[in-house]
């Protein structure tokens, strides 16, 4: 028979064990068989740096097993366990019979590690922010260390183990919120082992320039790379990674890729987390920040712009800052094509002080003409760079160029090749829009202009129609009849076009007979009534007053103006002017004094003869007007 004591103190062990787990004050950092962690406890390291257990971030109502600095406020998580599959809070930590530390989440069983073991293990949380499990001999079977998320640690690695083909990168969270993997991700570059990539999905994002053993892969100031961080190279046969450590032991530091594809230094200054450094630092550091066939500059607003001959290939999100879609040529190239039938021959435009694009092509050219000429004659060739008798061609899209300040004196030269109606050596037949446009344009500015003309010329015909002052008119400069009269059908040969006469203003009029008084009125015939009208001179006119119900209109009256002044004759009655102001329609006449009538009468009834009908009628009416 089994003595009871056998199954009693396993039994009072394992409750001890999770009494302890269940206060913080007990520092536990380590998990051990039979053990659970649920969403209170935690468990902490040795010397209270870093923290384990469940969190859930801000806005989320997910849990996630991490590990967060212990002493920093606002719980900055460095490593996360399940970051593809987040929990309730009714999930637990522990380690599974087989050995592996698992999160069981109801009936679902999440593998933490996947390790094979007899199952007598233990998690221990370390000073440096690394889990590790490890078995009853201290052999380390996992790590944290080997399966970062964003956070790269002192002590972690970037890089590969190529004897167990797998590699150390780290990946970005989704958002602030959101810890799942996300667009960014650290690498090491696998064909410049020297130099640290940053990927936004498959696409090259950022790389950093080629580290040696003197330099600085992040750019750091002097004084911070000197004095805080030391990082070190690994490359042979099995590995190839960066790591790095800190010179004193009481720094607390980090590097982070963001969620928006940053890499970020921070140290911990006692009350935040200042950050040392940040690449990409610049816009034009990003790859292809500007798309194709454009360039970068340092100067803000806007950094792009596309390359001389190019325009946008979406001006819509380009005038929106978005420029990933990049440029394209205006015109097409010859590219070998017979130029006695196409155009003018294909050339390049030089590109002083950039820094060259991507991805050249190294050719073995002896000189620059033959540089010249080997891109000229590759239909693909883009342009070209001709350094220290060195030539490079760039195949296709051209990426990254970017322009330098005038004042910079790392720049080099470009030859960026262009067909030749870019270049100004061939003539460029305007398109059908651009044609479209130039002519309405000039059509709507004619148009205006001849608008503007004709409204100044009315203007100006109306001011002069404002009437002048009949009291001031000089009857001296009236018209006077011709010395040589002629007949009806001549004057009216002679007189096509109308004759200009005086137009008074109808407050003159009105003075010159007080006012249409009775005492001046003269009589009365069926278009209206006549006055009698004293200038300021003495002379004297007859005023003839259309009157509003005579059916007489504008065009009568312009006809009878018309007509009169053109048969001025020194025996008819002369039409001195006339008045148009409103409904009123007035004519002025030379005045003829009592008695005159018949002596004019008896003087030219036989010069009327002399005259065409028309001639003859009008002769008579106003001589009895």
């Amino acid at each position: 028979m089994i003595p009871k004591t056998q199954f009693v103190y396993p039994v009072l062990l394992l409750m001890f064990s999770s009494h302890i787990l269940k206060y913080s004050n007990a520092v536990v950092d380590t998990i051990s068989p039979g053990q659970q962690l649920n969403i209170s406890q935690t468990i902490v390291s040795a010397g209270k740096m870093f923290e384990l257990g469940f969190f859930s971030p801000t806005n989320s109502t997910n849990y996630y097993m991490g590990i967060w600095y212990k002493n920093i406020p606002g719980k900055t998580v460095v490593w996360i366990a399940n970051r593809d599959y987040p929990v309730t809070g009714s999930a637990v930590l522990s380690i599974s019979v087989d050995g592996n530390l698992v999160i069981r989440h109801g009936r679902i069983v999440y593998m933490v590690t996947d390790i094979v073991t007899n199952g007598n293990v233990t998690a221990t949380l370390f000073d440096s922010g690394n889990l590790v499990v490890r078995d009853e001999k201290s052999n380390t079977l996992w790590q944290s260390f080997d399966f970062p998320c964003n956070t790269f640690l002192p002590g972690m690695r970037l890089g590969y183990d190529n004897r167990n083909g797998k590699s150390w990168s780290y990946i970005s969270w989704k958002s602030d919120d959101d810890p799942s993997p996300g667009n960014y991700t650290l690498k090491l570059d696998s064909e410049q082992g020297n130099r640290i990539l940053i990927l936004n999905g498959d696409d090259e994002y950022w790389r950093s320039k080629l580290w040696e053993e003197d330099s600085n892969v992040f750019e750091s100031p002097p004084e911070v790379r000197l004095n805080m961080f030391n990082f070190s190279f690994v490359s042979n046969l099995s590995m190839t990674y960066l790591t790095y450590n800190l010179y004193r032991e009481d720094l607390i530091s980090r590097l982070m890729i963001d969620s928006n594809g940053r890499l970020r230094q921070f140290s911990w200054s006692g009350n935040e987390w200042d950050v040392l450094n940040s690449q990409p630092r610049n816009a034009c550091d990003v790859l292809a920040y500007c798309g194709g066939n454009s360039s970068c500059t340092e100067v803000p607003s806007p950094n792009c712009s596309c390359l001389p001959g190019f325009k946008p290939n979406s001006p819509e999100l380009w005038n929106k800052a978005d420029y990933k879609f990049g440029c394209s040529m205006i015109s097409g190239l010859q590219c070998g094509n017979d130029t006695n039938i196409k155009g003018a021959e294909d050339g390049f435009r030089m590109l002083s002080k950039v820094v060259l694009p991507k991805n050249p092509l190294p050719l073995q050219v002896q000189t620059l003409s033959d540089c010249r000429s080997s891109c000229l004659n590759d239909c693909s060739c883009a342009g070209f760079s001709y350094i220290s008798q060195s030539c490079s061609i760039w195949i296709g899209e051209l990426r990254n160029l970017q322009q330098l300040s005038a004042d910079d004196i790392s720049g080099t030269d470009f030859f960026l090749k262009l067909p030749a109606a870019e270049l100004g050596t061939g003539k460029r037949t305007p398109s059908k829009r651009k044609q479209l446009i130039i002519i309405i344009s000039v059509t709507i500015s004619a148009s205006i202009l001849a608008s503007a003309l004709f409204i100044w010329k009315v203007k100006m015909k109306m001011h002069k129609r404002t009437g002048e002052d009949l009291l001031s008119f000089d009857l001296s400069i009236s018209p006077e009849p011709t010395k040589n009269e002629q007949s009806g059908v001549k004057q009216r040969q002679k007189h096509k076009k109308e004759v200009e006469i005086p137009i008074f203003s109808f407050s003159s009029v009105s003075a010159a007979t007080n006012n249409f008084s009775l005492s001046n009125k003269l009589g009365e015939g069926g278009f209206g009534p006549v006055y009698k009208g004293k200038l300021l001179k003495g002379n004297e006119v007859a005023v003839k007053r259309l009157s509003r119900k005579s059916g007489q209109g504008w065009n009568e009256l312009k006809n009878e103006a018309v007509l009169i002044a053109k048969l001025q004759h020194k025996n008819l009655v002369k039409l001195l002017g006339c008045c148009i102001e409103g409904d009123e329609k007035i004519l002025v006449y030379e005045y003829l004094p009592n008695k005159s009538l018949d002596l004019f009468l008896v003087g030219n009834f036989l010069l009327m003869f002399s005259f065409s009908p028309l001639d003859c009628y009008y002769r008579f009416v106003f001589l009895l007007f």
